[in-house]
């Protein structure tokens, strides 16, 4: 065996560490009870180690250089070729440890390989080209070694008992079970404290459990990766990193950096450390991005979008949508390494501490990896918090500052990328990613893009050519113009006495590409606007976005997405206020009225004075009398809907006041899709009804988790008359911004798929999980960082726990027990499931008996060839004598099957047993003798995911999960259902 690696400088060179791995297999043949010598330069074989921790001192340290002849490691007898660091017993066979039954073990040496392979990458290219200058990917040049020291250091400690001959768990997996639980069920630390204590007292002696749950955590934090810290500027001009680290004041305000330090403190100025006033907390990306591909639980999803999609022309996954494909053909490099990974980002801002007297505004900022399947890629265990901008205020449109380190790593991303391990492919490959686009709400939206989405011009999509109108009365811009998305034939387009007084001849706006923009900044250039104005750029744009610094920016289509969530909200807002006329937020009020009679519109409803000096004006199309308000408020108040559909509505509805309040997101998109069609039905006009029905199919019909292109270019057009037909009905202060934006959801669905991977309920979902780890008030942002690092590393673990409950096997809350009511001798596959509620005994009463005797049989394999030998039997003796027509002959054959079948099909098993036919099973027997008449009755029953209860259940729940219906079993000329 070739031993001079042994002398080899670079201890990560593939030379180095190939010599390494051979030692490793050949000492193992010398070792005891797992261990044998070490022959590092420090142990020089006075100490016996487990494979793991001899290869980490030997990486650390160096191998003894006079240490040639191995004789503390005798000859092997038979080589392995496992290159993990388990041993093998004297039969041979594998031995498994409490490490390897959790899976730590298994993900320790996943992450020690993937670094110690990544710098074995780094250490090839630096010798091919002899500078490690050249080499840059975004880490400190030793950051892969010493993130492999770290995890070869944990394989050391992971084979520490729990206490003396624990073989279930070592000291390592049990805290990180245990944390693990912490972190699922919600402990605080105190409580955590006090079971780590009682845990203490009932061990044996000779425990090892931490002490407090800071030693914990300090062991969890090692698992997981690291964030910075970046001083930013009090009135957010700049950061104070790379060459500015050391300046104390602002370059641009000359804002001191740090906080003021008190006269009465008595710790020496010389070592305290000095606070900066706001502070940036930035967890960065890379060694994130790449510890997915070093986890073999993750590297092969991470191919999802390339292996595994169906490509059949619908929009299920982002990768389906015109511009995944797009990118995909402009970059065709980037597109041949299907790892190669594309993101979204996202950000809002939130009040960590749950008080609404507290101005405070902290601002995560959220990616994900569309890699991923869709049932992964906007679950919280796939988001990575990439940076948190500290409060007490809003960055604003300086949120720029803030996003440079983010905006530099996918600059490196995308020009340099990095060297990364696939623990699938088992290769080290190199990494590029891009970002596709933003989701946010219209205030983030603005701050993001750069684009002044509160003036005139503030459709981001129109452009300088949004049809706005400033509302003298009103005190604000309203957006009409809607006939611009007709067809050019459509009557209304010159219809001027239903409008705004004019023809449309427009055509819809052309969307402004980000090409377009940046040559409008760079040259500081002017444009025309709908009216065939000059104006500049500044008067739409506050700024150029540091977005624009990525390379491909400029020719992504759609750059940042509008929120169909935060839409839905105000649109359905704007609906109930107006319709219920709650004071203060409707839409129609004198002032709408005299705006009306200023546009020269709708004379009817001009406003008129009376004797007495106030303003009246006649009722409006859409307005409803007290009782039909009411008779809406009733429907909203009394429905029930299915067990986990939405939160309790009926909450928020005061029938007595003829209002709604209180309602949330996700309250609005479910009236907005399912129950404003019915409330309305009945309470308003015919043709106002029929516009608010049509835009809830639309919206419904939008947020479908699978799109067809050919069906969104219908929607295209249905949506332009649906808001013409609004705009006929409704004044032009209904026409707010984001009931403009509606327009343009199908385009940007066209281009980016479904609203699922656009839209902010995961990401507010999140930002209340990050709100309810607020555990030091005076700093928020710090106590968010904390808890973000050690759950980040607990969940990545727990995706290694085999036998343990995790987050990504916890059960639903209606899952199925597919065991419970199953047997082996079962003569019928029994439905999966499981009851709820008491059990009572009863017995069926003979119409019962009959009918659940029917539904077995016809739903048996066993049974359905003589369900067709029975329908034979009755066509050949109803051919005989039946002189119908063909219709009536299969509904006769269906019913005279449906009432006989049961009692047939007892007398043929019988005859097949007389006659000892092979078909004959004790299966049929059973199946024709028919179920018992004494049976167990539930209140409930959870199946397949979905919960029913009986009526008497239900009677006093603001839910229904009753009236199961099942499909008739007869020809499809008589359909039916039970």
């Amino acid at each position: 065996m070739d031993r001079s690696w042994i002398h080899e400088p670079n201890r990560f060179s593939e030379k180095f560490l190939k010599g390494l791995y051979n030692f490793i297999l050949f000492a193992k043949a010398s070792a005891r009870d797992g261990r044998f010598a070490c022959p590092c330069q420090k142990c020089v074989n006075m100490q016996r180690f487990s494979p793991g921790v001899v290869s980490s001192h030997i990486l650390q340290n160096g191998f003894s250089p006079g240490y040639t002849d191995w004789i503390f490691h005798r000859d092997p007898t038979s080589q392995t070729s496992d290159s993990s660091y388990s041993h093998q017993n004297d039969d041979g066979l594998r031995e498994v440890d409490a490490q390897e039954q959790h899976g730590v073990q298994q993900f320790l040496e996943d992450m020690a390989v993937g670094y110690d392979e990544i710098e074995n990458s780094r250490s090839r290219v630096e010798n091919d080209w002899g500078d490690s200058s050249t080499i840059d990917d975004g880490t400190q040049p030793t950051e892969a070694y010493e993130y492999a020291k770290r995890f070869h250091d944990l394989l050391e400690e992971s084979d520490e008992e729990l206490f003396s001959g624990c073989r279930k768990h070592s000291k390592l997996s049990f805290i990180l079970e245990l944390y693990n639980k912490k972190c699922m069920y919600g402990w605080s630390d105190k409580s955590f404290e006090d079971l780590l204590t009682t845990m203490r007292e009932t061990l044996p002696e000779g425990e090892k459990l931490p002490e407090s749950s800071y030693e914990v955590r300090k062991l969890i934090d090692a698992l997981g990766l690291d964030y910075q810290t970046i001083d930013a500027c009090p009135n957010d001009c700049m950061l104070f990193w790379k060459e500015h680290i050391d300046e104390p004041r602002c370059l641009h305000c000359n804002a001191y950096r740090y906080k003021e330090e008190t006269e009465s403190s008595s710790t020496s100025k010389r070592n305290k450390i000095r606070k900066g006033v706001k502070v940036l907390r930035w967890f960065p990306l890379i060694p994130r991005l790449q510890r997915l591909f070093m986890c073999k639980k993750t590297a092969s999803l991470m191919r999802w979008h390339f292996d595994e999609r169906r490509d059949d022309g619908y929009l299920r996954h982002p990768a389906d949508a015109r511009a995944w494909k797009d990118f995909d053909s402009r970059y065709a490099d980037f597109a041949k390494e299907p790892r190669n990974v594309r993101l979204g980002l996202a950000t809002d801002g939130f009040n960590p501490f749950r008080s609404l007297s507290s101005t405070h505004s902290s601002w995560p900022v959220v990616v994900t990896a569309y890699n991923l399947p869709p049932w992964l890629c906007m679950k919280q265990s796939s988001l990575f918090l990439c940076l948190l901008i500290p409060g007490p205020k809003s960055p604003g449109a300086n949120i720029d500052i803030y996003l440079e380190p983010f905006i530099e790593e996918l600059i490196h991303l995308w020009e340099k990328g990095v060297d990364t391990y696939d623990a699938h492919a088992k290769t080290t490959f190199k990494l590029h990613a891009s970002l596709l686009w933003t989701i946010n709400d219209f205030p983030a939206y603005s701050m993001l893009s750069g684009w002044r989405t509160k003036k005139g011009y503030g459709c981001p999509c129109c452009g300088f050519n949004t049809w706005s109108k400033w509302l003298t009365h009103g005190n604000k811009y309203c957006f009409l113009g809607h006939r611009r998305f007709l067809s050019y034939d459509h009557s209304w387009r010159r219809n001027k006495k239903c409008f705004d007084g004019t023809e449309e001849l427009r055509g819809p706006p052309v969307r402004m590409t980000g090409s377009c923009i940046r040559d409008l900044w760079d040259s500081n250039g002017s444009t025309r606007d709908l009216n065939g104005t000059n104006i500049n750029i500044t008067e739409g744009c506050n700024k150029k976005s540091i977005f624009f610094r990525l390379p491909y920016w400029e020719y992504n289509r759609v750059r940042h997405n509008l929120d169909v969530m935060h839409i839905e909200k105000n649109v359905c807002d704007n609906i109930l206020d107006t319709l219920l006329s709650v004071r203060g937020k409707t839409k129609d009020n004198l002032k709408a009225r005299f705006d009306m009679q200023e546009m020269g519109i709708r004379r009817t409803l001009h406003p008129f004075k009376l004797p007495t000096g106030k303003y009246e004006a006649a009722p409006a199309l859409f307005e409803m009398s007290s009782t039909e308000k009411k008779q809406m408020l009733r429907v909203l108040k009394h429905v029930k809907v299915p067990d986990g559909y939405s939160s309790n509505i009926s909450r928020c509805v005061d029938v007595k006041h003829k209002k709604i309040s209180g309602l949330k997101s996700h309250d609005c998109h479910v009236l907005l899709h399912d129950l404003l069609p019915v409330a309305v039905r009945g309470c308003l006009k015919d043709r106002v009804a029929r516009a608010l029905i049509d835009l809830s199919a639309y919206f419904r019909e939008l947020s479908s988790k699978v799109l067809k292109v050919s069906r969104l270019e219908e929607m295209e057009v249905e949506i332009g008359e649906i808001l013409a037909r609004m705009e006929m009905i409704f004044p032009p202060s209904f026409f707010t911004i984001m009931v403009h934006l509606v327009v343009h959801l199908v385009e940007e669905a066209k281009w980016n798929g479904p609203v699922q991977y656009r839209w902010m309920y995961p990401i507010e979902r999140y930002l209340m999980t990050l709100k309810a780890h607020v555990g030091n008030k005076a700093y928020p942002e710090a106590s968010i960082a904390q808890w973000y690092i050690a759950n980040e590393a607990i969940t990545f673990c727990s995706r290694y726990f085999e036998g343990v409950r995790t987050r990504f096997n916890k059960p639903a809350r209606n899952s199925d027990d597919m065991d419970l009511l199953r047997t082996e001798d079962s003569p019928v596959n029994t439905t999966s499931g499981h009851p709820i509620g008491k059990v009572e005994n009863i017995i069926l009463d003979p119409t019962s008996w009959v009918q659940a005797h029917r539904y077995v049989l016809y739903n048996s394999k066993e049974v359905l060839p003589y369900i067709e030998e029975h329908k034979d039997e009755i066509k050949r003796k109803l051919s005989s004598r039946n002189r119908r027509n063909n219709a009536s002959r299969l509904i006769e054959i269906e019913k005279v099957h449906h009432s006989t079948f049961v009692d047939w099909f007892k007398g043929r098993v019988a005859r097949l047993e007389e006659m000892h036919d092979p078909r004959f099973t004790a299966e049929l027997k059973g199946l024709a003798r028919g179920p018992n008449y004494g049976v167990r009755q539930f209140k409930g029953y959870i199946t397949k995911g979905v919960r029913y209860h009986a009526n008497c259940r239900e009677e006093e729940r603001k839910t229904q999960n009753s009236g199961v219906v099942v499909a008739t079993k007869t020809s499809s000329l008589e359909v039916g259902v039970h």
